[in-house]
């Protein structure tokens, strides 16, 4: 997985994450990896870089790598595949990489002013479970596996994709 990107000026975001060259739909542009920690483990200052894994569980990717920089987007370019952030759609050269950070978020306490700037933009970015129903269901089962488990377990015989944005287990983070 080797993607051209650079790592630029994002404006009021701050850095970002840019393409280098086209990416076509469906490539591999990030993977998250690391030993999963408690929040409590981690320092505060790093808590916005970090990538919830579990509902207890967190990885701090590595500093100054893509996704430590990536952004978010109510928008986004970029979809969780599994450990992956994928590209959604043909990215252009120079065309920021973005993902929904409320995709790999579900403690219900977070919540961040969102400065994408897209004409369909949230305002502030909240946990899985504070979605639409209809941006689930655009997301589908492009979400953090751990949401994947709690949220689309399907009775036998039921479609999962039905189910998106239920919660299937009643559990507090």
């Amino acid at each position: 997985m080797k993607v051209s990107v650079i790592i630029g000026d994002a404006g009021p975001k701050g850095k970002g994450v840019f393409a280098a060259a086209p990416i076509a739909p469906s490539t591999k542009v990030a993977g998250y990896y690391g030993r999963p920690r408690w929040i409590w483990d981690i320092p505060e200052e790093l808590w916005p870089y970090t990538i919830q894994v579990d509902y207890d569980k967190y990885v701090l990717p590595r500093r100054n790598g893509v996704i430590w920089y990536m952004n978010h987007s109510c928008e986004p370019n970029c979809l969780i595949s599994g450990k992956y952030l994928v590209a959604g759609r043909a990215i252009n050269v120079g065309e920021e990489l973005t993902f929904d950070y409320s995709t790999d978020v579900d403690w219900s306490g977070f919540s961040m002013r969102c400065r994408c700037g897209s004409p369909g933009c949230r305002k502030t970015a909240r946990a899985y479970r504070f979605l639409p129903a209809r941006v689930k269901r655009v997301y589908g089962r492009n979400v953090a596996p751990f949401i994947l488990r709690e949220y689309f377990r399907a009775p036998p015989g039921v479609d999962p994709a039905a189910l998106a944005g239920t919660r299937s287990v009643l559990r507090s983070p």
